[in-house]
């Protein structure tokens, strides 16, 4: 359901305006995709880690690996650092990769999702 919600709200993408609100329908759209699929691959990976499976990205290793703290500093981290950039390429008028860098960061996401998923 929610990267069908996602993928409905593409035609905005194409139709981007020169200028716009940060906090515009297609980038409320974006983030809250964005958000579901990191809280998503935050409870995978603790419920996989706290089976004795291990973490396998390398940046992610130590914080996850050192209990749920640590993996909720990873996840929310990540999600407010797509923001930020997001933000900062707002602010710079790259508007067209202001949207596409969430897209990335979701497709980024959902690989480990299913990674986890697949490897329970």
């Amino acid at each position: 359901m929610i990267l069908v919600l996602g993928t409905a709200r593409a035609q905005d993408l194409l139709a981007l305006p020169t200028q716009h609100h940060f906090w515009d329908p297609a980038n409320k759209t974006l983030f809250a995709t964005h958000a579901a699929l990191e809280a998503l691959d935050f409870g995978i990976t603790h419920y996989n880690l706290s089976q004795g499976g291990r973490e396998i990205d390398p940046l992610a290793k130590g914080l996850c690996e050192s209990g749920t703290a640590g993996q909720l500093v990873f996840f929310g981290g990540r999600m407010a650092g797509v923001m930020a950039v997001s933000y900062l390429l707002h602010k710079t008028h790259h508007h067209k990769l202001e949207r596409v860098f969430p897209l990335y960061a979701s497709g980024d996401s959902a690989y480990g999702v299913v990674y986890s998923f697949v490897h329970r």
